[in-house]
C-alpha cells in the first residue's frame, strides 16, 4: 500500500534557469518506493536471501538489495524500510539499488549528464541533478554514488532527529557522476531509522508535451534493447539472455524508425538502420517452427533459441514481422524488407490450421505440436495474423471471427493493437471479413473504458484524475499475466497503456496530453515511462518496466504525436507503400471499399 504522499504534485513543474543556459523542468524519478506487492498470505521479509530477482525490481528497471552486518535485522514493512540498531553499537546496514541494468554487469553505467540511454541525441538528454530520500527517525543516514569498481562518486550524510516522515534533498553536480552504477543509503551504528523512498531529482530540457510524451515512452523500451544481442528483454531488470521478447524487439526497431524521423531526430537514422540490420541478422539465426518465430527466447550454449516451456507464436511473429517489414520501408533498406517479406511466405501455414480452419496460436517448444486454440475471437491479433497470412497466400480466404465488433471481455489493447501498424482500420466502412465498422466499435470501447472506473469508483483516485485502462498486463504483484476488461465486474486494476493506445482516438488530443501531466504529477508518468499499473484507490501502483506494454506505449505516443501535430505519419505511409501489405490488406477493405471511404 502506498500510504506515503506523492512528491510528484510538490516537485513536477519546478523549473530552474543556469546563466546563459535554456530553462530545464525538474521531475522526480523514484528508484524506490519501498512499498511491497505480493499475494495475499505471502510473507516477505528482508535480506539477500529472500529476493526474487524476477520480481524484486527497482523503479528505475535495475535490482537492488541489502547490504552491511545488520542486513538480516532489517524489517521490510509494508510501506517502509526499518533499521533498528540502537542495540548495536558497531553495525550498520542498509540498501544499494543499480543504477542502469543488474549490478553484477560492471558494463552497464548511468552517465548523469545523459540519463536516457546513449543512442538518444544529446539534445534531448535529461541530467541528473538531485537525490532525495525520505525518511524518518534519529540517527545517521548516508548517501553514497560509486562506480562499478565500488569508488565513490558522490556522498552525502543525514541526520535524523525526528519521528515524521521528511523529504531530505541534496544536488548532485552531473558531471561527477558519469559512471554511476548503484546509489546506497546505509544506516549509520545506533541508528533508529526509517525509509520510505529513494529518488533522482531529473533535469529535462524543455520541449513540448507531445514530443516528450513520445521520448519517454521511447526510452522505456529502449533501456530494454541489448545492442550485443540484437534483442528486448521482456523486462528490464532482469540479465541479458535470459528472457527475451520477440514481439517486443519489432516493436522497438518500429519505435527507433519513427524517432529517427527528420521532423523529430530523436535518434539517428544511421543508428535506426543499424537497429533494423542487427535484430534482422540476431533473428535469422533463430530456430523457427514451421517457419514460425518462438514468442520468448533465451540464451543457451552461447546461441539464441526458444524459452523452454513457451510456444512458437503466430500473433508474435505476425507482430514482429509486420514491425520489421514497416521500419524497412519507412528507413529505406529494400533488402532488408524483401527478406522479411520471403521470411512470412516461408511460413507453412498449410500445417498451422486447426480442423475448424482456424489458424492456431502456434507450435509448443518441440515445434511440432500444433497448440489447441486458434485465432476466432474478433480484434486486433487476429487481424494482425490474418493479415500475417494473406501477405504469404494472396489467395487466402480466412474463416469468420467469433462476435464481430467485440472485444473479448472488453480489454483494451484487442481493439487498439492493429491501428498501431495500420490507418486503415481508421475507416468506418464497414470491413470485407465481417462487416464490422473498426472506427465506431474502437470509439465505443475507448467511451466504455473512460466510463467504467467513474461510474464503478466514482470516490477513487483513478475516477477523479480521469485515468483509465482495462486492459492486460502484468497482474498487481507482477508475477503473472492478468486480462482485465470493461464487460467484467468490479475491476480495479488499470493498465494505463491503453491511454497511448488509444489517445489518436480523441477528438481532441490535448484531453490526453493533459490527463498524462496529471499523472506525472501523481508519480505514474515519471521520467522512466509509464508504471505497468496502478489501482484505482492510487495507493499503490506496479512500477516494472515491461517491454511488450512499453513498445504499445511508444508506438501509440508516436501517433498520438503526429496526429497533435497535423504532419504525416511515417508508419502508416510505409503500410501504403508496400504491395504485399496492400494485397493483404483487400481482406478487410478492397480497393473500392477504400475508394467509397475516401481513403
Amino acid at each position: 500500500m502506498r500510504l506515503f504522499p506523492t512528491i510528484g504534485a510538490a516537485a513536477a513543474l519546478l523549473c530552474t534557469q543556469a546563466a546563459g543556459q535554456p530553462a530545464t523542468r525538474l521531475v522526480w524519478q523514484p528508484v524506490q518506493e519501498y512499498f511491497i506487492h505480493r499475494d495475499e498470505n505471502q510473507q516477505v521479509l528482508a535480506g539477500t536471501k529472500r529476493l526474487n530477482s524476477f520480481t524484486a525490481y527497482t523503479h528505475i528497471g535495475t535490482d537492488f538489495g541489502f547490504h552491511g552486518p545488520a542486513e538480516h535485522e532489517m524489517e521490510w514493512l509494508t510501506d517502509e524500510v526499518v533499521v533498528h540498531l540502537g542495540q548495536q553499537p558497531e553495525a550498520w546496514a542498509g540498501m544499494w539499488h543499480s543504477l542502469a541494468g543488474q549490478a553484477r554487469n560492471a558494463n552497464r553505467v548511468m552517465n548523469f549528464t545523459h540519463a536516457y540511454p546513449a543512442p538518444i541525441s544529446a539534445r534531448y538528454q535529461p541530467r541528473v541533478t538531485a537525490v532525495m530520500v525520505r525518511a524518518a527517525g534519529r540517527g545517521k543516514i548516508k548517501l553514497e554514488i560509486k562506480s562499478p569498481t565500488n569508488e565513490e562518486r558522490w556522498s552525502q550524510m543525514i541526520e535524523l532527529t525526528e519521528p515524521q516522515y521528511h523529504m531530505f534533498v541534496h544536488a548532485v553536480a552531473p558531471e561527477a557522476v558519469q559512471d554511476g552504477k548503484t546509489l546506497i543509503w546505509t544506516a549509520e551504528p545506533g541508528a533508529e531509522v526509517k525509509v520510505s523512498g529513494l529518488f533522482l531529482g531529473i533535469e529535462l530540457p524543455q520541449m513540448p508535451w507531445d514530443l516528450y510524451t513520445f521520448l519517454a515512452s521511447y526510452a522505456k523500451i529502449a533501456r530494454s534493447y541489448s545492442i550485443d544481442t540484437g534483442f528486448v528483454r521482456d523486462r528490464a531488470h532482469i540479465e541479458e539472455g535470459a528472457f527475451e521478447s520477440v514481439s517486443a524487439t519489432g516493436m522497438y526497431v518500429l519505435a527507433s524508425a519513427a524517432a529517427a524521423q527528420e521532423n523529430l531526430g530523436i535518434v539517428s537514422p544511421d543508428y535506426a538502420r543499424w537497429v533494423l540490420a542487427r535484430t534482422h541478422e540476431a533473428m535469422k539465426k533463430l530456430k523457427t517452427g514451421r517457419g514460425l518465430l518462438p514468442h520468448f527466447v533465451h540464451k543457451h550454449d552461447d546461441k539464441y533459441c526458444i524459452h523452454p516451456g513457451t510456444e512458437y507464436s503466430t500473433v508474435d511473429t505476425a507482430i514482429y514481422a509486420q514491425s520489421m517489414l514497416l521500419a524497412a520501408i519507412m528507413l529505406d533498406v529494400p533488402l532488408v524488407a524483401q527478406e522479411l517479406v520471403q521470411q512470412i511466405q516461408a511460413i507453412e501455414f498449410n500445417h498451422l490450421h486447426l480442423p475448424d480452419g482456424q489458424l492456431s496460436h502456434g507450435l509448443s517448444d518441440d515445434a511440432k505440436t500444433l497448440l489447441p486454440h486458434g485465432w476466432q475471437d474478433w480484434g486486433g491479433e487476429t487481424a494482425l495474423v490474418t493479415l500475417m497470412e494473406g501477405i504469404a497466400r494472396p489467395d487466402f480466404r480466412p474463416p469468420p471471427m467469433r462476435s464481430p465488433g467485440k472485444a473479448w471481455q472488453g480489454t483494451g489493447f484487442i481493439t487498439e493493437l492493429q491501428s498501431l501498424f495500420y490507418p486503415d482500420f481508421d475507416s468506418d466502412a464497414p470491413d470485407a471479413h465481417d462487416g464490422v465498422r473498426w472506427l465506431s466499435v474502437r470509439r465505443a470501447m475507448l467511451g466504455a473504458q473512460r466510463a467504467y472506473i467513474p461510474k464503478r469508483w466514482p470516490q477513487s483516485q483513478a475516477a477523479r484524475n480521469g485515468i483509465f485502462g482495462l486492459s492486460a498486463g502484468e497482474n498487481q504483484a507482477g508475477n503473472g499475466y492478468y486480462v482485465g476488461g470493461v464487460d467484467l465486474p468490479d475491476q480495479k486494476l488499470i493498465h494505463p497503456h491503453y491511454i497511448l493506445m488509444s489517445g489518436s482516438l480523441h477528438v481532441q488530443t490535448s484531453e490526453t496530453y493533459e490527463l498524462l501531466e496529471r499523472m506525472e504529477k501523481a508519480s505514474y508518468f515519471p521520467p522512466w515511462g509509464m508504471v505497468e499499473n496502478i489501482e484505482v484507490d492510487g495507493r499503490s501502483y506496479l512500477p516494472m518496466e515491461g517491454a511488450l506494454n512499453a513498445g504499445f506505449e511508444a508506438l501509440g505516443s508516436y501517433h498520438l504525436l503526429v496526429k497533435h501535430r497535423k504532419v504525416p505519419d511515417a508508419i502508416y505511409a510505409a503500410s501504403l507503400k508496400c504491395p504485399e501489405i496492400r494485397r493483404a490488406m483487400q481482406l478487410f477493405y478492397p480497393a473500392e471499399t477504400r475508394e467509397a471511404a475516401g481513403q
